[in-house]
């Protein structure tokens, strides 16, 4: 097995990745699990971390295990259940940014008000969730942007014609049977 330098950089950046998200999750958790009374003027954050962290520490797990049995049922299975935990997880998401996001500016002074650790955790966690989701998007499409203009700008079809396939640049049309 080759395993060159940026296979271990990548490697190692997705466990450090992965180790920060999952205690991030746990700490959504411990979180609204600690102070699921202590929030009256919208009681669904601590329920929106609770549920957030325990969705996506689940959808870890699923992922986790479908990369490591990709020749089975149990990986199609797992597949369809990454989709709909992930489907829930933005439904969920939206969810919690309209309700963490409606009592904003928080006002810590009086006792009718959130907890400020959770406040501010389910805060800073939606709003970076809503940054990282925005650069995505906007790089996918900046990177299929110059996909198309470097595709168009080099002579080749962006879609094929039925004599030929994705990644041919051939100009071979087809001819008479027995010529070669």
């Amino acid at each position: 097995m080759d395993v060159r330098p940026q296979n271990a950089v990548l490697f190692a950046t997705t466990v450090v990745v992965n180790i920060i998200w999952w205690m991030l999750m746990m700490a959504a958790i411990g979180l609204g699990a600690a102070h699921l009374n202590y929030c009256p003027v919208q009681p669904y954050i601590p329920i929106y971390l609770i549920v957030f962290g325990a969705n996506n520490i689940i959808s870890l797990t699923v992922t986790y295990n479908c990369s490591t049995n990709k020749d089975s049922a149990i990986h199609i299975l797992g597949s369809v259940c990454m989709a709909i935990l992930h489907i829930f997880s933005f439904a969920w998401l939206i969810a919690g940014t309209c309700w963490v996001y409606s009592v904003y500016p928080p006002n810590y002074e009086k006792d009718l008000y959130c907890d400020k650790t959770t406040y501010q955790f389910a805060f800073v966690i939606t709003t970076l969730l809503w940054v990282t989701i925005s650069l995505v998007f906007i790089c996918g499409c900046c990177f299929g942007l110059i996909t198309c203009c470097t595709t168009i700008a080099a002579g080749r079809r962006l879609l094929p014609n039925r004599n030929s396939f994705y990644g041919a640049i051939s100009n071979f049309q087809g001819s008479a049977a027995g010529d070669v």
